[in-house]
């Protein structure tokens, strides 16, 4: 079992996390996880450090495909075909393209995280220069966040992401909306999604370095669809920055999709009920439904232009 335990050191209190073994009449105790000084720990944060130190939280322990090879193939061919597409338009007119996915992918990002903002408005604010009405500074300010961090990915997806380059892209995306102590560093303290648990922040650094390591070792073994939707579902739940961790994982998805040469994903707004349901399971343990999920919105997106 775990538990919290005080240690007095030079006269002062602090805590930590330990492990409890019991071994014929005695007792073990190992020390997990230095807290800090010693405070009340309330029962949620403590309930997300004994989740994490069972691995509750991490689920990608192999590397298996759920989707069909059918599946793999329709990505597959709707990128290439929306390639070829592109490759037949003048400057102007993939330029035109590129502004009109932008608006789809940032209104819709920032509309799962309660932005009201459309696609229209988007577009006319990000590249006609028009603000609009009714709109508070906070989703102006995802608007123009969003756009940065995007730009941030297009520059570098050609390498694989590392931890500076996610917290990297949380500094674009909550620039003006998180407290600036906190922007571009794993969370040091508790964060939830409602009531549902997310990693301890004592596990944090630890838990997105397995994944960037299981990513890089998921490309030599499953389909590169699966291993960008599955790994998101795997983000969202470490949830490792204080706030923005659902454009920020959006945002990951794009860049791995772009960095093995498919062409990116909007998920929609209209979709969020499904994509929250799809990522609960994930939490339960089964992939399936993220995965599902996601082969439908790309292929939504694609076959429709």
């Amino acid at each position: 079992m775990v538990s919290i335990v005080t240690k007095k050191i030079h006269g002062k209190e602090y805590i930590y996390l330990v492990h409890s073994v019991r071994k014929k009449n005695k007792v073990i105790q190992k020390t997990i996880k230095y807290i800090g000084k010693k405070r009340q720990i309330p029962k949620e944060e403590f309930a997300c450090m004994e989740y994490s130190f069972k691995k509750e939280d991490w689920f990608l322990n192999d590397f298996i495909e759920l989707l069909s090879y059918q599946d793999h193939a329709s990505m597959k061919k709707a990128s290439k075909e929306y390639k070829k597409y592109l490759q037949i338009l003048d400057s102007m007119s993939k330029e035109k393209e590129k502004e009109k996915f932008l608006s789809i992918f940032i209104s819709n990002s920032n509309a799962i995280e309660g932005s009201t903002m459309t696609p229209k408005e988007t577009f006319n604010f990000l590249f006609n220069g028009i603000v609009p009405t009714r709109r508070t500074k906070k989703e102006l300010h995802m608007a123009t966040n969003l756009l940065k961090a995007w730009k941030y990915v297009e520059k570098n997806n050609k390498r694989f992401p590392t931890k500076e380059d996610l917290c990297q892209l949380h500094k674009y995306v909550n620039d003006n909306i998180e407290e600036e102590k906190t922007l571009g560093k794993y969370k040091k303290v508790q964060n939830y999604i409602g009531n549902i648990y997310t990693s301890s922040y004592l596990f944090t650094e630890e838990r997105m370095k397995s994944l960037l390591i299981w990513i890089k070792k998921a490309f030599r073994k499953i389909d590169d669809f699966e291993v960008a939707f599955q790994s998101h579902a795997q983000f969202e739940i470490i949830h490792p920055f204080v706030d923005g961790n659902g454009r920020v994982g959006r945002l990951l998805l794009n860049w791995l999709l772009q960095y093995k040469g498919q062409m990116p994903l909007a998920i929609h707004q209209r979709s969020r009920r499904a994509y929250i349901n799809a990522l609960e399971n994930a939490r339960r343990g089964s992939l399936e439904p993220i995965c599902k999920f996601c082969y439908k919105e790309y292929i939504n997106y694609y076959n429709f232009l």
